[in-house]
């Protein structure tokens, strides 16, 4: 606290820096966490639409009323002044000191039930909204400047949409206090009380914004000619357009919301609580716009954004056009929620716009002229069209509800204008339109764009592998790009987890080059698993890099590749896998050759397969493996599996489930028999030998290859039964002749 009041009446001593670490950004991030925290609670107790009500219930008429709703516009050319403020004494400090007098002037209001003329209320009330506004005015010509000062252009929409959330979800509980309040105490002196207790909220408040750090650009911005800040922002093409799409933003949920509020008080005369309870819906609207566009709009880009909800607000404006005379709470809760939704995403988007084209030295002359113009546009057509069509329907002999439908219908009108406009902005990095919407009802990818978030705010090594790790199992296209990113990482296993993630998912030719890339990085590194990536999705134009990977000496990274060119069908290294696998000793070699030759198609190649396992050097474990390669071949892989699996653990219980699977085509049922004895090795062999000695055809002619090099008295028992299941799937097959006796 007092660190915050020496910031806001002292200022630094130290002068400003000519950058801000990393850590500076981090701890302004977090001034700006608590200030909106709290400035939710003084805005939910001088809410615009509290105001309203209060102004209403003091008596004031409601074309004044709709007066006082744009005094928030009306009064922005007045940034004029806090842009000198800027030049003189820092932005941080400005925002400062006009967020403390802001709330000096809602103090006026606090008098107005003890004054017993009128017209004195409705002018002490003016008044006070139109100093609250003012100051306001003077103080965010900071805002946005500041908030460019702690962010990057990756971190920039979540936070603004974190602002946003943190403000609407202690505005929506003190609002909801204020509800339940007014529901057993509908007393004006209720209404005084919360407006107090706002006031002093806000002068804390303005405490934590004096702490925001920041650099000396601003206040070199700040001190630039008027002329000379006007005629940067009007010869850019992109800030000229912006200029006009923020005031179309602005007047299209001017036109709409506060008209929403008056017009359900007015029009169907309910009491003030329940009126408020539509505020609390606006305001729930709200923090789900801040939280869908904290996950998505630092992806999918401003623009876009900025025309579905200026063009969504279309259907509130179209339901009060046409609103039915009984006041029915779903509807018009729907259109709150709609209307809510869209404003905030509005000006978060409008933010989002100017910080990603405007440069920071440019920030605080353009941020004012483009506030002073929107602000004049949205107030004077607030006040104009607002006021002046409900005065004008008044006066016309219009009452209840038609007054607000007539008004409703014009304003149709203006919100295909203001949607036009909004068009008009230049296209940044951005998403289409029809993406966004079908992104917004798919779950999965909008998971995937929320760990992407978490994955960017999480400087730990081990929370950004898990993160990484936690992305690749969504399995969304949206996360390629972040996924592709991580394969610049200097480490091992964040390489090898983003590419876990983009095996999973459809990649573009950007991210094949990355892997290609990948894979030219050679032995001992993540190459193997681009390599084996390459292979999966059939990338042919890899192959020159996975015929380079045959020569390394990464067992690894060899051993992918050889099944990596059979995969996209390299049939010129064929012949080179084949002969690496005939001489592989490394087991990893071994298995992934065997894998390969399996994917070749070629029966003939069983003989190479079944000859490799009869080396006795190789690992039990490995010989499993090439043996149930072998049988693949013939298409009963899963049952020498099967085999294998019960084998392992119990001879017996393989053997017998093995001779099962046999099933008589090349075994009589004797045969069988005497196989399930003890010495059944010796008679297997004779009977595998008597086999391929009547038949001539390719299966027979390699499972005779093997026993010719290895006597058949000398058979090992498991490549023994992996030949007579081969042989015995394969008679079936090709109607071989009756079974060969023993």
């Amino acid at each position: 606290m007092l660190k915050g009041l020496k910031a806001l009446f002292i200022g630094r001593k130290d002068g400003f820096p000519a950058e801000l670490t990393s850590d500076a950004q981090a701890a302004g991030r977090k001034n700006f966490y608590r200030f909106f925290t709290l400035n939710g609670i003084s805005v939910a107790f001088l809410l615009e639409n509290l105001l309203i009500l209060y102004a209403l219930r003091n008596g004031v008429t409601p074309a004044l009323t709709a007066v006082l709703a744009t005094f928030i516009h009306l009064t922005m050319p007045f940034m004029v002044l806090g842009k000198m403020l800027v030049a003189r004494i820092g932005a941080a400090r400005t925002w400062a000191w006009c967020w403390f007098l802001r709330y000096v002037s809602a103090f006026l209001m606090l008098a107005a039930p003890f004054l017993n003329s009128q017209i004195l209320v409705t002018t002490v009330i003016l008044i006070g909204s139109f100093g609250f506004a003012l100051f306001r005015s003077m103080g965010i010509v900071a805002t946005t400047p500041l908030e460019g000062e702690v962010t990057t252009q990756e971190n920039r929409g979540s936070f603004l949409s974190g602002n946003h959330l943190r403000v609407n979800i202690t505005q929506m509980i003190s609002l909801t206090l204020l509800i339940v309040l007014l529901g057993y105490i509908d007393d004006i002196w209720v209404y005084q009380m919360v407006i107090g207790l706002g006031c002093l909220v806000g002068f804390y408040a303005s405490t934590i914004i004096a702490q925001i750090p920041e650099t000396r650009v601003l206040g070199l911005s700040a001190r630039k000619p008027m002329k000379e800040a006007f005629s940067s922002l009007w010869k850019k093409k992109k800030s000229r357009k912006l200029l006009f799409a923020w005031s179309a933003g602005m007047v299209a949920f001017t036109v709409v919301i506060p008209f929403m509020m008056i017009a359900v008080k007015s029009g169907y005369g309910i009491p003030d609580h329940e009126a408020l309870f539509f505020s609390l819906i606006l305001l729930f609207g709200g923090i789900v716009s801040s939280l869908v566009n904290g996950i998505i709009s630092d992806h999918v880009g401003p623009r876009p954004l900025l025309m579905i909800y200026t063009g969504v607000l279309i259907l509130p404006a179209l339901f009060w056009a046409f609103a039915p005379d009984s006041f029915l709470i779903v509807p018009v809760g729907a259109v709150f929620f709609i209307a809510g939704y869209c404003k905030f995403g509005i000006i978060v988007g409008l933010g989002q716009y100017f910080l990603s084209t405007v440069n920071s030295s440019d920030r605080v002359g353009s941020v004012l002229f483009i506030r002073i113009f929107s602000g004049i546009a949205a107030g004077l057509t607030g006040s104009l069209i607002g006021g002046g069509l409900i005065s004008l329907f008044e006066f016309a002999g219009y009452t209840g509800l038609d007054i607000y439908r007539f008004y409703f219908r014009f304003v149709l009108l203006v919100l295909l204008g203001m949607v036009g406009v909004v068009s008009t902005l230049q296209k940044l990095k951005e998403w289409s339109i029809k993406d966004i919407l079908s992104l917004l009802v798919t779950p999965r990818d909008m998971y995937a764009l929320y760990v992407l978030k978490r994955l960017r705010n999480h400087p730990d090594i081990l929370e950004n592998t898990q993160e990484l790790k936690r992305l690749g199992s969504i399995g969304s296209v949206v996360s390629e790009a972040e996924l592709r990113r991580n394969l610049d990482s200097p480490l091992l296993t964040v390489r090898v987890s983003a590419m876990h993630g983009l095996r999973r998912i459809a990649i573009s030719s950007t991210t094949e080059d990355a892997l290609m890339v990948e894979l030219q990085r050679g032995e001992f590194t993540s190459a193997w698993v681009a390599a084996e990536i390459l292979g999966e999705k059939r990338i042919l134009r890899a192959s020159q890099y996975l015929r380079e990977g045959l020569a390394s000496t990464d067992p690894f990274l060899q051993g992918k590749c050889m099944v990596a060119l059979v995969q996209i069908q390299d049939a010129d290294s064929y012949s080179m896998i084949i002969e690496l696998f005939k001489k592989a000793k490394n087991p990893r070699i071994v298995i992934h050759g065997a894998n390969a030759l399996v994917l070749m198609h070629r029966k003939d190649l069983i003989a190479p397969i079944l000859i490799k396992s009869l080396d006795t050097n190789l690992p039990g474990p490995v010989l499993d493996e090439i043996l149930t390669a072998a049988s693949e071949i013939v298409g009963v892989g899963s049952r020498f599996y099967r085999f294998l699996h019960l084998y392992n653990k119990d001879n017996r219980a393989g053997r017998s489930q093995l001779y099962t699977d046999l099933d008589g085509q090349l075994f009589k049922p004797d045969g069988i028999h005497l196989l399930q004895e003890e010495s059944s090795i010796s008679s297997l062999s004779r009977i595998l030998t008597d086999y391929v000695k009547a038949h001539r055809d390719e299966v027979s002619r390699a499972v005779k290859q093997v026993l010719d090099a290895v006597g058949e008295h000398d058979i090992p028992l498991k490549p023994a039964f992996c030949m007579a299941l081969i042989l015995s799937e394969y008679s079936k097959k090709k109607m071989p002749p009756p079974a060969v006796v023993d």
